[in-house]
This record gives C-alpha cells, structure tokens and sequence, in this order.
C-alpha cells in the first residue's frame, strides 16, 4: 500500500521536472506588466506559496527585487534554497502558513500565483491570508494573486488521468472535480527509485467563484484594483480559466 503524506513531500525533488512545460518566463513578464500598469515600484517583493522557486528567480531576472519566498511545505522550500544556493541568488525561504505570515515584512508587494490560493479551504482562510498580506505591505504596496475557476476545472480536470516519468521517479495522477462541494482533487501516487513503498498525496483547493473572492477583500483593509481574464488586461469572468486580482493596501494619507 501507498504511503500518505503531505502534498508536495514526495513530489517536491521531482516537481521542476514535472513542470518542465511551464513557461515562468511568460508569469514573470506578465507580473512585471501588472506593476508597471499600477505604478508600482517595489524595493522588495515577497512570493507567497513560492514553491521551488521558480518565479521568484524568473522575477528576479528582470529586475524585480524578490528577497523572501514562502512556502507550506517544507520539502519544496528545501529545493528552492538548493536552487538559490547554486544560482547564487541572495532570496530567503522560509516555511510559513499563507494564513498566518509571522513577522514577515515591510515589503513592497506581493505575489501568490499559479492558484495557491485555491489550496486555502474556507473563505476565511482566505480572508486570514489577505489580512496577513496586508499587515505586511508598505502602503501603497501591492498584492497580485491568481484562481482558477469552475470552467478550468470543468474542461481540464472533470475526470483527468495521466502518467510521467523521469530521472529517478514516476507517478500516476487523477484529477477529478466535485461540483456540489466545488472541489478539486489531485491524486499522486509517486513512485521512486531505490524505494519499494510508493507515496500517496491527495491535493485538495477549492474553487471559489469571482465574488467570492471579492467578498474576501472587502473584508479586509486591502483595496481591489482589478481582476484580469489569466495573462490579459480583459476584465476577469467565470468563462476564463485563470483570473489574475490587484490589491492594494491603501496608499498612506499624504502630509497637510
């Protein structure tokens, strides 16, 4: 039998091959847009739910300053300090909850992309997220996050089954979507090398629709900006597969 642990523990030495397909040169372009068309000019940026580090390194390249990224899971973090430490990139990683930061800031913006979001069950979870985002944030500072939506998971992972393989390491995956709960799962078994025991993770998010989470930062101090359609300045909609939130913490009132 499959041993259960944590999602990410077992996929976390394999994850960049995995994802191999994914271009974070195109997120971090995009992300650099976002700032430029909101006026932002952070002289610090934190990556929430950063994973191996990929974006944060991509954002990096084009000069936007990440200093921290954060992430749940330990085993990733692990990986994105080995990458740091052999591209001799000066980022901190640490593990930290999405709902609860810590002493993490001042910072002037931040990110959590590639619907890490969606990993946070209840909406006040949510809202305990863009809380600690925001007790974190310089005024004026800005926080850029993506969702996927019930179209994605419609199209895509209503019944998905696929097998990959690499150096060291292959896995089964099922994604299957629960309309009634709004629920989307992920199922790995992960079987690696030297092991005789497979590994078992089971992702869960929530699918939350678009005013919901505009609920959620109303709830807050943070001021929305916009929802863009995923990779666009269209507006956001339930037909897109991904939706790109602006937020802000309200700019400091000025002198006099």
């Amino acid at each position: 039998m499959p041993q259960d642990v944590p999602p990410y523990a077992g996929l976390a030495p394999f994850y960049d091959h995995a994802m191999r397909h994914v271009d974070y040169g195109e997120w971090a372009g995009y992300l650099g847009q976002l700032f430029a068309r909101f006026d932002c000019r952070p002289a610090s940026v934190v990556d929430l739910a950063c994973g191996t580090g990929s974006i944060s390194f991509q954002l990096r390249a084009i000069g936007l300053p990440v200093t921290c990224g954060i992430d749940g899971s330990p085993a990733m973090v692990t990986i994105a300090r080995e990458h740091a430490l052999r591209a001799g990139q000066l980022i901190q990683f640490e593990v930290r909850d999405l709902r609860d930061l810590g002493p993490l800031g001042p910072y002037g913006a931040a990110i959590c992309m590639y619907d890490s979001l969606n990993y946070l069950l209840e909406t006040d979870e949510v809202v305990a997220c863009l809380e600690a985002v925001h007790a974190g944030l310089e005024p004026g500072g800005l926080f850029v996050f993506d969702v996927c939506t019930e179209r994605n998971s419609l199209r895509y992972f209503r019944q998905f089954r696929e097998r990959e393989a690499g150096p060291g390491f292959a896995y089964q995956r099922h994604g299957y979507y629960d309309a009634a709960s709004r629920m989307q799962m992920n199922d790995f078994v992960i079987h690696r090398e030297g092991h005789r025991t497979p590994l078992h993770e089971l992702h869960r998010q929530r699918i939350y629709r678009l005013d919901e989470i505009d609920a959620a930062i109303q709830r807050t101090p943070l001021e929305r900006l916009a929802a863009f359609d995923g990779f666009t300045f269209a507006p956001g909609s339930e037909e897109a597969d991904r939706v790109h939130f602006v937020a802000r913490r309200p700019p400091a009132p000025s002198a006099g």
